[in-house]
């Protein structure tokens, strides 16, 4: 007789940015939780959207599902959109649609390059025109959600941080704090948010089976070269150090640049409690946190 386990939520892709956060989350709130990894050595259970095999679900059931895994660098998508899209798009949708078949609602984890960044924080009934693979792939997963009527929540996200540096962030701080100088881009916006705060909302969702699609961003967009500059004030290193240049097509093609990054959050805003900050107050919030982090590791 096989006996059904029962856990308060999934989190697909555990090993994440923003699935660490969410089952840090889950944890430091005593619920029941079962984590995947496509990794043979993480401690959880292992799950490949790229081959995805739904034996380790098998005698589980789930109150909700949050969906991190997923290939996320855009230039890799835009590199090799068959393989990308076979996970982003294929191995999702299959992952979506057999939590649907055991009635588990699901979140999906999509992003701001949905749109092409020319207008102001479009809202969530504004329409799509991705410009690059990896915007399309997480734009036709919304559509399969919402033509299929899937019990998903899209919570779509534009730059997530953490509070400990990430990216070129963790190469910023590493050179400022050796006293090297920086350059940084003046013509590049960035509407950062917390991965704390894309997983508490990604919480909310799943826990209250919401479905359609849901914005969370900072309130406003900043240039990156800004952001260098509150890094270097708030860690105590010299903002001289840190230089501005204007990026061009040839540095960073125009398939990844936004002229605004923003997103209208209003929605999350008001149904469900969620925080919408200034890009300001994100940035020294998370930033603060950073010589703590670095040093620790």
């Amino acid at each position: 007789m096989n006996v059904t386990t029962k856990f308060d939520s999934l989190v697909v892709g555990a090993d994440s940015l923003i699935g660490g956060h969410v089952v840090n989350a889950l944890a430091a709130a005593g619920t029941s939780y079962q984590a995947t990894s496509r990794r043979a050595d993480a401690d959880a259970l292992r799950f490949d959207l790229a081959n995805p095999s739904f034996g380790a679900f098998d005698n589980k059931q789930f109150g909700f599902a949050v969906v991190c895994a997923a290939v996320s660098n855009m230039r890799t998508c835009e590199a090799d959109p068959l393989s990308t899209r076979g996970i982003n798009v294929e191995g999702t949708l299959r992952l979506l649609r057999r939590l649907a078949q055991s009635d588990t609602p699901a979140v999906f984890l999509s992003s701001s390059q949905v749109f092409d960044g020319e207008v102001m924080r479009p809202d969530e009934a504004a329409t799509c025109s991705p410009k690059n693979a990896y915007g399309r792939q997480k734009r036709e997963v919304e559509e399969a959600i919402a033509d299929e009527q899937l019990p998903v929540a899209v919570l779509r996200v534009p730059k997530v941080l953490a509070r400990w540096p990430v990216a070129m962030f963790a190469t910023w701080y590493d050179r400022l704090a050796q006293g090297d100088p920086i350059v940084a881009a003046n013509n590049m916006p960035l509407a950062p948010v917390s991965a704390e705060d894309v997983a508490a909302a990604a919480i909310r969702l799943g826990s209250q089976r919401r479905t359609g699609i849901w914005h969370l961003s900072s309130s406003d967009e900043v240039p990156y070269h800004q952001a260098a500059l509150w890094l270097a004030e708030v860690c105590g290193m010299s903002p001289a150090l840190v230089d501005q240049e204007t990026v061009t097509e040839e540095k960073v093609p125009g398939i990844y640049r936004h002229r605004y990054a923003a997103l209208a959050a209003d929605k999350i805003a008001s149904g469900l409690g969620m925080p919408i900050r200034t890009s300001e107050t994100v940035l020294r919030d998370l930033f603060g946190d950073f010589p703590k982090h670095r040093n620790a590791a």
